[in-house]
């Protein structure tokens, strides 16, 4: 790795003392558990990591290179070896013949168990390709906020090559392709078009970067993240910038008091269907962004990448509140604009099914955006809510850099599927000029119509 300078933002938590009495399993463990530890690295349960391991097989004796990924549904932060699958990767890598392309690639996830090493139950997931068929000894994934805000961005290409020549870095860009087999068709091929890369931005998804140690990955991919927020920061602190085009309103000196009051009438008309739990958050971040300018067009955009829109849905719900009126005002307010979000939910369910999605969900938010107060968010426990909030706020952070990116410039580089999403909005270049050319709203190509 040639990149230049030290970490700014993020902190170097590797202990030397403590990873030399691991063995190999368990370093990955240590490096998954740190990388998860901090939210601008990567989202809860967002992300994987892999490390590709000599291992003796027990059933001839002989030395095998085993690949070992992390698990599907597992969290990074909080992962233990229990939670990684195993693969031979000569059986893996032979996969690559049985593909037969794209429209069918659903099929090589049942492909997977008959590669497992040792008796592991643990299910292999659908970015275990991703990993298998880069030629690093371990890799990382994540979606970090200021790796998002870049690949999640109209302008994301342009400016990763404006950040490789700034920090001395060869990232390599993907456009957005679903996860899957043919996603690790794409990495594999472009990683040996780009002699020297090192690393990867996914458009409108996240970043891989590696390393051939357990240390080497780890610190490859904490300092590319940091550069990343320097790169940011600098593009925001460009005169006349503000984020979200600045407050609008203020925040409620009472708006714990108000958010008492508002949250069991909001908790019991969204629970209608299914009971949820809320949680409320009112963090510096969460009131700049709900208080600003822009915040209701861009809460109306939708979310950033896959991993945030399954916990946030397609976007949340904005209350077009005055913070200067009277929080009476409030419960009216709230079931006209829950009859709005309910109905253009259906309208997107209708709009992106297809014969085998899963039925609708309920169409009730996990995001409840009200300016002056706060956030609320939603989910089927204490756990559940917070998480959901944690999401958005990773979301707000993605929008903020999204933004800092696109300062004063009007972004011409959209493809013509980005341009007809925008245009879905009403507002073409305007989305890229308003939002740092954003792709926002992406969401039908992210996930399935059902989430």
């Amino acid at each position: 790795m040639t990149a230049q300078g030290g970490l700014k933002f993020l902190e170097d938590r590797w202990d030397e003392a403590v990873s030399a009495k691991l063995d190999a399993p368990e370093l990955l463990r240590y490096r998954s558990n740190l990388l998860g530890s901090d939210l601008r690295i990567t989202n809860f349960g967002g992300g994987n990591t892999s490390s590709k391991l000599e291992q003796v097989d027990p059933l001839d004796g002989k030395t095998k290179q085993i690949l070992w990924v992390k698990g599907s549904g597992g969290d990074l932060g909080s992962i233990k070896r229990a939670g990684f699958a195993t693969l031979y990767m000569d059986k893996l890598l032979t996969l690559e013949k049985a593909y037969r392309g794209v429209d069918l690639e659903d099929e090589m996830v049942e492909m997977y168990p008959l590669c497992t090493f040792g008796n592991n139950p643990v299910a292999a997931s659908i970015d275990t390709p991703l990993h298998g068929f880069l030629p690093f000894a371990h890799v990382d994934h994540l979606h970090p906020d200021w790796g998002i805000a870049l690949a999640a961005s109209a302008n994301g290409k342009i400016k990763m090559e404006e950040f490789n020549k700034e920090f001395g870095h060869k990232l390599a860009w993907l456009p957005w392709q679903r996860p899957g087999f043919e996603l690790g068709m794409m990495l594999k091929k472009i990683v040996e078009e780009t002699p020297g890369c090192d690393g990867v931005v996914l458009g409108g998804h996240g970043l891989f970067t590696w390393g051939e140690t357990q240390r080497e990955s780890y610190l490859n991919t904490i300092t590319i993240i940091d550069q990343l927020g320097q790169f940011i920061e600098r593009h925001g602190s460009v005169t006349g910038h503000k984020h979200f085009c600045g407050g609008q309103v203020k925040s409620r000196e009472d708006r714990a008091a108000i958010a008492l009051q508002v949250m069991p009438y909001l908790r019991g008309v969204v629970s209608r269907k299914q009971r949820w739990i809320g949680s409320f958050s009112d963090l510096p971040q969460v009131m700049e962004f709900v208080n600003s300018a822009q915040a209701e067009k861009l809460a109306h955009l939708g979310t950033s990448c896959p991993d945030h829109f399954i916990r946030t849905k397609i976007r949340p719900m904005f209350l077009k509140w005055n913070p200067a009126g009277d929080p009476a005002e409030l419960k009216e307010l709230i079931e006209s604009s829950l009859e709005t979000y309910r109905a253009e939910y259906a309208e997107y369910y209708k709009k992106h099914a297809v014969k085998d999605s899963p039925a609708v969900r309920d169409a009730s938010p996990t995001v409840v955006l009200v300016p002056g107060v706060g956030m609320f968010s939603f989910g089927k426990n204490k756990t559940e809510s917070r998480i959901t909030g944690e999401f958005y706020i990773n979301a707000i952070g993605v929008m903020q850099g999204a933004g800092a990116l696109g300062a004063g410039v009007d972004c011409k580089d959209i493809s013509p599927q980005r341009a007809r999403l925008a245009g879905d909005t009403g507002d073409s270049a305007g989305w890229a000029r308003g939002f740092g050319g954003s792709v926002y709203g992406a969401c039908e190509l992210c996930c399935s119509a059902a989430e």
